[in-house]
């Protein structure tokens, strides 16, 4: 009986191992291959509807790239306008269409940074999602990696006895080790990958960092267009408030200014002469003229010797506005001495500072004055407040709007300030 029993056993284990037995271990394989293509399926599906994302994305940057170049073009030819103008007569009418184009460009130049805004925006956009989805990569690669792991690992722990035991044959056996060489081999492909797309992660953002500095430069730039457009249009309606419309009342304007930008320039001229020659012993003492911004840096409004400049027909420009606030601090670009602090009321106010090497400096429509003729001041020196304002102190007969007037003078001769600052 006992015998019988155990043969029965025996039958029992033997049917048990080479029958059902194979069944749940080696089921157990394509069970977690379906688990671990089932995640795969479930990422690749995300990333395509991030990668569509981004293709629209793209779509629109192309489109907005486009109007850009249309703008571009449109802007060439308000320049070419502005050129046939200068060579024309001076006459209202003409320095009114000079004033629209003028503006007509910075209008055109305030689109064109409002879209690379929206242009940028949208890559920053693209760079996030390509930031997501190499993140999702990376969680789905750590993810494969670690249930290959835990596969090897359940495959690891058996023994020699259950290999022995657990197997149709000794082919099963080897089917089973090349299984194992097969998912180590994926993972050191995953692993690699992983490492390529941890590096690209790196670089998007590091794109994504750069591209929002180019989103707030530009957004910066656009505040200069929109107080670059004010200016303009305050600039015609200023003009069209002194001439009243009227032809006759811009060429007499023309003359009015003409006479006192003369007798300015005479005065400076003569006031530099006499003075450098009886300071000469004091300005050789001065270290070497390193001119400085007199005013807060800032963009430039009307180059030496501008060709759109309106009073052309009788003087040159012989200096650079700078875009000031009205009342903001002037200082002293170099080191010397005033030559003349003078306070003309409503009339063209200015700052004279002879300086040794032959140089000076002019600072014009001060609105106020802190130093007096003959004064030594050094370089950085608070001289005054900038003015330009129409219809206040100092601004003189014709003012564009608040800048200070900057002239650089040397030997005598009017030089182009911008050579001359850093």
């Amino acid at each position: 009986m006992f015998k019988l029993i155990k043969k029965n056993s025996i039958l029992f284990f033997i049917f048990f191992f080479f029958f059902l037995f194979p069944f749940f271990v080696f089921s157990e394989e394509p069970s977690k291959d379906k688990s671990i293509n089932n995640k795969q399926t479930v990422n690749t599906m995300k990333e395509r509807e991030k990668r569509k994302e981004i293709l629209i994305i793209e779509k629109q940057i192309k489109d907005g790239a486009e109007k850009i170049r249309d703008l571009e073009k449109q802007s060439e030819i308000y320049k070419k306008n502005i050129e046939m103008k200068k060579v024309q007569q001076i006459t209202l009418n003409n320095e009114l269409d000079i004033l629209d184009t003028k503006i007509s460009i910075v209008q055109n130049v305030r689109e064109r940074t409002q879209l690379k805004i929206r242009e940028v925006n949208l890559e920053i956009q693209s760079a996030e999602l390509e930031v997501l989805r190499q993140e999702a990569n990376i969680e789905n690669q750590k993810e494969r990696i670690a249930e290959f792991i835990r596969i090897i690992y359940q495959l690891d722990q058996q023994t020699p006895l259950e290999i022995l035991f657990l197997h149709n044959s000794i082919s099963d056996y080897f089917n089973q080790v090349k299984f194992i060489k097969k998912i180590e081999y994926q993972v050191q492909g995953i692993l690699d990958e992983l490492q390529i797309n941890k590096q690209i992660l790196k670089g998007d953002k590091k794109i994504l960092e750069n591209k929002g500095l180019e989103l707030e430069n530009f957004k910066k730039q656009y505040k200069e267009k929109q107080l670059d457009l004010e200016e303009q249009e305050a600039n015609k309606h200023i003009f069209l408030e002194k001439t009243k419309n009227s032809e006759s009342k811009f060429q007499a304007l023309l003359l009015a200014v003409k006479e006192e930008i003369e007798q300015a320039d005479a005065e400076i001229t003569n006031l530099e002469k006499k003075l450098r020659e009886e300071m000469g012993k004091k300005l050789s003492e001065e270290k070497e003229t390193i001119l400085n911004w007199p005013v807060i840096k800032n963009r430039i409004t009307c180059i030496f010797h501008d060709p759109t400049y309106p009073f052309r027909k009788y003087f040159e420009h012989n200096g650079i506005d700078i875009r000031s606030l009205q009342g903001s601090p002037v200082f002293a670009a170099a080191s010397g001495y005033v030559g003349r602090a003078k306070n003309a009321g409503m009339g063209y106010s200015y700052i004279l500072i002879i300086h040794n090497n032959g140089f000076s400096t002019v600072y014009g429509h001060i609105s106020k004055i802190y130093v007096k003729d003959g004064d030594y001041v050094s370089q950085g020196q608070v001289i005054g407040l900038s003015g330009g304002m129409p219809g206040t102190s100092g601004a003189g007969r014709y003012s564009t709007g608040p800048h200070l007037h900057f002239e650089v003078h040397l030997n005598g001769n009017t030089v182009d300030p911008v050579k001359y600052l850093p």
